[in-house]
């Protein structure tokens, strides 16, 4: 049985010349892309704009969408091109598709047998893991403890040497002092942060500076368990931007970029954050160990696997965890193929031009998040 999406996925390639063009728009017509045109870019190569309006083998939209995107994604780089995709309800999309020559111009009906053939190489969802244990919903605390931390070195870093999103970096200390209030203000303070001093995935040269800071604040017996816990997740997705390769001593990496450094940043710091474990939520611990296999040398403690035996039902992102922090690339490389088979997200992080322990991280980060923080 085939469904019809309610929306249609619209798709922009550019690419080098016109015979590009033209050998590409066949193919997606081949595919059963029902509108597909070719025209003289505006600044230079040539586009190639296709419209899929379905139908897919069932009604998973999300995921034949997601399948048919990386498709599309791997045809435009094989073409030495670009894609954009964007999505609307198949009128508005046909109202608005870019004028060119037309290559093929069919309804959903009469590219029924082509869509559904060309997606038949590709496997239907997986069943997801039921996630039964409740990490992602510690008890709350009763708010801010009202004990500001103190941070140490904080004025001996030459903040004005260094640069954030917006030019020098010397309103950094403020937007630190903010976070270590440990009172209301928290979330503006956590936005600031976000703002200036890691922007949109991008890091500057007084981001791995204020790593240690980070870890002081997390580190403070009085700071508000909701903060500490915010703060690990904030560490691991920050060190999860560029992730370095991990080598016997932590920081004998030359960071390439501004995230690279934070990223060894944060390694460095993974055995002070470790001595958190007695202390803190079962919730915490869970992103304690997503920080370990950031760069923990010589396999997981004992506590570590103990808590996890613990843990009730399936739990992705701490196997995956397990696996890193243990070495077992063999592991850590099934379990990431095990999620992509239920998650559309995993593929296109799987695929990405990396080395793979990165594309383990980023897989890792992601099924934290969604595995270990509240639905929203």
């Amino acid at each position: 049985m085939s469904h019809l999406p309610r929306h249609a996925t619209t798709y922009g390639l550019v690419v080098p010349d016109e015979e590009t063009a033209r050998n590409g728009a066949q193919e997606l017509a081949a595919r059963g892309h029902a509108l597909v045109r070719v025209s003289p870019a505006p600044a230079s190569g040539w586009r190639i704009d296709s419209l899929d309006e379905g139908p897919f083998p069932d009604d998973d939209e999300t995921w034949w969408t997601a399948a048919e995107e990386r498709i599309v994604s791997r045809l435009s780089e094989d073409l030495g091109g670009t894609v954009r995709r964007s999505m609307a309800l198949p009128e508005t999309a046909r109202r608005f598709f870019l004028e060119g020559e037309t290559i093929c111009d069919r309804t959903a009906g009469q590219v029924r047998d082509a869509r559904l053939s060309a997606l038949s190489s590709e496997p239907a969802r997986a069943p997801c893991p039921v996630i039964v244990h409740d990490l992602a919903n510690p008890e709350p605390s009763d708010g801010p403890a009202g004990e500001p931390v103190e941070l140490h070195g904080l004025d001996d870093v030459d903040w004005t040497a260094l640069t954030g999103a917006y030019g020098p970096a010397d309103d950094v200390p403020d937007i630190l002092r903010g976070l270590a209030a440990n009172d209301e203000g928290w979330e503006e303070s956590i936005e600031e942060y976000f703002s200036t001093v890691v922007h949109q995935d991008t890091c500057y040269d007084c981001t791995p500076e204020t790593v240690g800071f980070l870890v002081q604040i997390a580190r403070a017996p009085g700071l508000t368990p909701e903060y500490r816990l915010d703060l690990l997740i904030h560490l691991a997705y920050i060190a999860t931007i560029d992730p370095v390769p991990v080598t016997a001593e932590a920081g004998t990496d030359e960071a390439s970029t501004a995230e690279a450094a934070t990223c060894q940043a944060v390694i460095e710091r993974i055995p002070d954050l470790m001595t958190l474990w007695p202390d803190v939520s079962g919730a915490a611990r869970a992103w304690l160990i997503v920080l370990a296999a950031l760069g923990m040398d010589g396999g997981a403690p004992p506590a570590v696997a103990e808590f996890r035996s613990r843990v009730e039902g399936p739990s992705p992102a701490l196997d995956l965890a397990l696996a890193l922090v243990s070495g077992d690339e063999d592991g850590a490389l099934k379990l990431t193929i095990a999620a992509a088979s239920w998650d559309q997200q995993v593929p296109p992080l799987l695929e990405a031009p990396i080395p793979l322990r990165a594309r383990h991280l980023k897989v890792l980060l992601h099924l934290a998040l969604k595995e270990l923080t509240p639905a929203r």
